[in-house]
């Protein structure tokens, strides 16, 4: 296929794409639409080197940008993004071979269980933040898990209540926590050797004024 074949088809896809105006050069306009559109290695079969390619300065990122927040962490210090890791993690490092579930549940009946968690929120002001030190209390109840409360974090620009993102995820994943505490409590023994899941540092930057759990408890939420 010619320069001009190749041209005719691509550019128009492009057309709606915020790249920089297209080279002269047919070669290095080829090579700019193809780096756009993240396929550097069809450069290759194009015949086009590194030398081709448009010189776009590279972003700075932040140590936060780069940071990783999981959501489950083992008293073994192992951090996990799913519940389903952690469970064949217990499998695998710590010989649970079969989590008996509503076995685990029946055992906590009654209890009342405080999380602390990371999660994103939204103002209607339009601000959106996220917090390490979010709270929500659940119980259990009859071989099931109910939430009893999500502790509200107020917006610093407005002083309005903020909402938590993707509701539905949040309630799975704080029984899920939930259901990590139980086992820890189930299984106690194979765990009398670590101390905790993780240590728990003063949160910089938390406003008690604007944390419902602070204000309830008349100090800082984060301490045991």
């Amino acid at each position: 296929m010619t320069v001009f074949g190749i041209l005719k088809h691509l550019v128009p896809f492009f057309l709606n794409r915020r790249i920089p105006i297209l080279p002269s050069d047919p070669k290095r306009r080829i090579a700019t639409i193809l780096f756009f559109n993240k396929k550097v290695p069809v450069l290759q079969e194009k015949g086009l080197n590194s030398s081709y390619l448009p010189n776009i300065p590279k972003k700075k990122m932040s140590s936060q940008s780069n940071y990783v927040h999981y959501k489950f962490f083992c008293k073994c210090r192992q951090e996990f993004q799913s519940f389903t890791e952690f469970l064949n993690h217990l499998k695998d490092s710590h010989q649970i071979e079969e989590v008996n579930m509503p076995e685990i549940l029946a055992s906590g009946n009654g209890r009342k269980i405080g999380i602390k968690f990371y999660w994103h929120l939204s103002c209607q002001c339009g601000h959106k933040f996220s917090s390490s030190l979010c709270n929500a209390d659940l119980k259990v109840k009859e071989k099931q898990i109910d939430l009893v409360k999500q502790y509200h974090l107020d917006c610093k620009k407005c002083g309005k209540v903020a909402r938590f993102d993707k509701k539905e995820l949040l309630n799975q994943f704080l029984k899920e926590r939930v259901k990590q505490i139980l086992i820890y409590s189930f299984y106690r023994r194979k765990f009398t050797q670590f101390t905790g899941e993780h240590s728990e540092k003063k949160l910089k930057g938390h406003r008690q004024d604007l944390c419902e759990k602070c204000k309830s408890l008349n100090r800082y939420c984060g301490e045991q």
